[in-house]
């Protein structure tokens, strides 16, 4: 291997990871001002009936980092700077008092019904219910239809019964294939 061959994806490497550490030591954009990943302590709270109600929330919203994974997930798996914000902004309002429901509204009102994991039955998110069944039960019946063929029982069965030349000639055929299928040891 040449010397050029060698260095160049080591430079390309040496490239990416100094723009991945550059990425995680900035936070960019309004959802991630006042964030301090050190003042974090304690770990996650998923103990208790806080606990539930957060997780129950976590699991509920979008994250808006663009993974369209749930904030719960997106903190573990994507460690965006968005997560554990509303994380905090979560457990803060529970804390507080606020009903799960009231959390939920507020972020509903401050993002739009984009902010959930699975919008409301209602208009068009109506479609996103339905269309999956029915794609479903229109292929369904399209493949029972390419299936049969279009043939009916009445077109496959005999219209009466076999003449004696005609099941001669039956017998003779069956003869015939079970001596061609048979093992020759």
């Amino acid at each position: 291997m040449t010397y050029r061959a060698k260095t160049v994806p080591m430079l390309v490497g040496a490239l990416l990871l100094a723009f991945a550490q550059a990425g995680q030591a900035q936070s960019t954009g309004p959802d991630h001002a006042g964030y301090d990943p050190s003042a974090q302590t304690g770990g996650h709270f998923h103990d208790g009936e806080l606990g539930e109600k957060l997780m129950v929330l976590e699991t509920a919203l979008k994250c808006q980092c663009g993974c369209g994974l749930d904030v719960h997930s997106c903190q573990f798996q994507m460690q965006c700077g968005t997560s554990p914000v509303w994380s905090q902004r979560i457990r803060d309002s529970l804390q507080r008092g606020e009903s799960v429901e009231a959390v939920q509204a507020g972020f509903v009102a401050e993002f739009g019904t984009e902010v959930l994991m699975m919008p409301p039955a209602e208009g068009f998110n109506l479609l996103g219910y339905l269309l999956p069944a029915l794609a479903i039960v229109t292929a369904g019946m399209f493949v029972g239809v390419i299936a049969r063929g279009n043939a009916t029982r009445g077109a496959l069965a005999p219209i009466g019964p076999l003449s004696d030349d005609e099941a001669e000639r039956l017998r003779a055929a069956m003869a015939k294939l079970d001596e061609e299928e048979s093992p020759d040891w």
